[in-house]
């Protein structure tokens, strides 16, 4: 049985080199710790951007995060 967060296909192939250990990438990135560095670099952006240019003078709701996950 699958669901939403099994991957397949496309998203379930890992990058050549990297001995299965990153997932397909449009970088090339084969190196799980650069791959973890560069994923905390774009959360750190992601955050800036919702809270500090979205959300600068209210509160995060819920219906804020069920609308990015629909």
């Amino acid at each position: 049985m699958t669901d939403r967060y099994t991957a397949s296909g496309l998203e379930a192939e890992y990058e050549p080199g990297s001995n299965g250990l990153v997932l397909r990438n449009k970088l090339g990135i084969t190196d799980p710790d650069e791959m973890d560095e560069l994923e905390l670099v774009l959360l750190e952006k992601l955050y800036e951007l919702v809270l500090g240019i979205e959300f600068p003078d209210r509160l995060l709701t819920v219906d804020d995060l069920k609308r990015w996950h629909w």
